[in-house]
């Protein structure tokens, strides 16, 4: 019997897809299109933003990437200084994009990078919608998976912004329905292209191989049971392993010749009352940035009306057996995100140190299983046919919709607090780079960015490279002096706030200049001032 190929039907669906994620996307992030990275992660997403500056800057060589620091955190802990800003990271062809697209619009401003992870995101999506529609074979239903997702709060803050991981996922969704779609329907060439995605979503997001490893194992046990065959998969599988292994050797080279700025080591808990205490605390921070109320009490609905379909099936089974009745079946696709989920949860173990303060792992792991695992037990629902139930079920749709992105609405802004950190920073450092050409101070000028965090975003905002010194610590400040800078530059407020903290630096600066918000200084041998005071002089700041 032919299977019916019941996306080839779909076009209308398409439609309404594409419309309904653009418009809810769009909706939910416009406001965000051109912010600077700040906030939560601010961090890990200036990182990202100075990548695609720096291959401006190196001319657009993809395998020597760089960011705008000369002082790297590994090896070291920011303590070594390097002659160059090349960086070891994962596969950052992502941000070589941003950086071709840098070049054509004639701008580093941020709404070139959130425009191109938007892009990502709507892609992603819109195959997402393909995923779910290959196995629950309904508009409505697999648009109830899309909408979970775009609304739930940690991938929407990260939806339009600068970390891989949100690129990654999407080339992981469009793979995961490529060998969707080979399992349905057999088609070698989906394989092959499923596999090769998800080697590409692993070279530019390592957690991105759980889905590979769990797809392989799951192919791995189709051909012990002889529904497919080994000899036909390989070519796919050689080339993505090869290529993931030169590029690791490739990444480790770059690390021991110029070190990095990205963490490369597991971080396990010391103990079980250690992993107790961090797995509390990531619940405590990200239980509800995660999924919101609303989507854990969905998918509770969702298990509970699973199981009684399995139930059910179960005990037709069992009749079905009794009356002699062949039941030899395909494995079911339920295996791969129990498999995915495993190796989701091995990788938490390993990296449990991170999870409090890390939500983003969570779209790099477990989210796009648990997506899987949405459109699964939706798919053990009834089929809607009748147009009374479809009209009643697209009015429960619309009310679930505007509940969630009322919710995910008020997360956003909640989560960018005008009291972070690096807020203050970036505010602080606006207009830095007009302030200092205004000085005359050269673009290749190195500056050392005393207590400025994050550690890039003060340098893009400058458009110069230099030596970062984001805290207080007297091993790093007094090796940080002995570096080849020209000046130093500090923000007003935390020299008047934090003189005393630091005053075995603070005294020594000699202020050329300062806009009222950040301070040009060189470094004098003697100290030349023992307080706000005496620094800044007569003038009111």
């Amino acid at each position: 019997m032919k299977l019916i190929d019941y996306e080839k039907i779909n076009a209308k669906g398409y439609l309404i897809a594409a419309v309904f994620i653009i418009a809810l996307g769009i909706g939910i992030q416009f406001k965000y299109l051109n912010e600077f990275p700040a906030f939560i992660h601010a961090w890990a997403q200036d990182d990202r933003y100075a990548l695609a500056i720096g291959f401006l800057n190196n001319g657009f060589d993809l395998f020597h990437p760089e960011t705008m620091i000369y002082n790297k955190q590994f090896p070291g802990d920011w303590q070594v200084a390097y002659d160059t800003t090349i960086t070891a990271v994962d596969f950052p062809i992502h941000e070589y994009i941003v950086a071709l697209l840098m070049k054509l619009f004639g701008t580093t401003s941020p709404w070139v990078f959130r425009l191109w992870t938007m892009i990502c995101s709507f892609i992603g999506l819109f195959f997402l919608y393909k995923l779910s529609y290959l196995i629950t074979e309904d508009l409505q239903k697999s648009l109830l998976v899309t909408s979970i997702a775009m609304t739930a709060p940690v991938y929407a803050y990260y939806f339009n912004g600068f970390l891989p991981g949100i690129p990654a996922f999407a080339i992981g969704i469009i793979g995961m329905w490529a060998y969707i779609k080979y399992v349905k329907h057999g088609k070698k060439k989906y394989f092959h292209l499923g596999i090769l995605l998800m080697a590409l979503a692993t070279l530019i997001r390592t957690t991105f191989a759980i889905e590979l490893i769990a797809v392989l194992g799951f192919e791995l046990l189709r051909i012990f049971r002889k529904e497919s065959r080994f000899a036909d998969k390989l070519p796919s599988v050689i080339i993505s392993v090869a290529i993931i292994i030169a590029y690791m050797i490739w990444n480790s080279h770059l690390r021991s010749e110029h070190g990095s700025l990205f963490l490369n080591k597991l971080l396990p808990p010391d103990n079980i009352e250690n992993a107790k205490e961090l797995i509390s605390l990531a619940k405590e921070h990200w239980e509800y940035q995660y999924f919101q109320k609303l989507h854990y009490r969905i998918f509770e609905v969702l298990a509970g009306l699973a199981l009684i379909a399995a139930i059910v099936k179960l005990i037709m089974k069992f009749k079905g057996k009794a009356e002699g009745k062949s039941n030899k079946k395909q494995l079911t696709i339920w295996l791969i995100p129990i498999i995915y989920i495993f190796g989701c949860i091995l990788f938490t173990i390993a990296m449990m140190d991170q999870l409090p303060n890390h939500d983003y792992y969570f779209v790099d792991t477990f989210f796009l299983p648990i997506l899987i695992l949405y459109a699964l037990m939706l798919g053990t629902l009834p089929q809607i046919k009748n147009y009374i139930v479809g009209g009643i079920s697209l009015v429960v749709l619309c009310a679930l919709c505007f509940f969630m992105v009322k919710n995910v609405n008020e997360t956003q802004v909640n989560r960018r607090w005008i009291e972070d950190g690096a807020y203050k920073t970036y505010l602080n450092f606006v207009g830095s780079d007009e302030f200092l050409d205004s000085l005359n101070v050269p673009r290749n000028t190195k500056i050392l960015a005393l207590y400025a965090y994050p550690q890039n975003g003060p340098f893009i905002q400058m458009k110069r490279k230099g030596y970062t010194i984001m805290w207080h610590s007297e091993k790093v400040v007094r090796q940080a002096l002995t570096w080849d800078f020209d000046y130093v530059v500090i923000e007003n407020q935390v020299f008047r706030e934090q003189f005393e903290e630091h005053k075995d630096v603070l005294d020594r600066l000699n202020r050329i200049a300062d806009n009222g918000r950040i301070s040009v200084c060189t470094l004098s041998e003697t100290t030349i001032c023992n307080s706000p005071e005496d620094f800044f002089g007569n003038n009111s700041y």
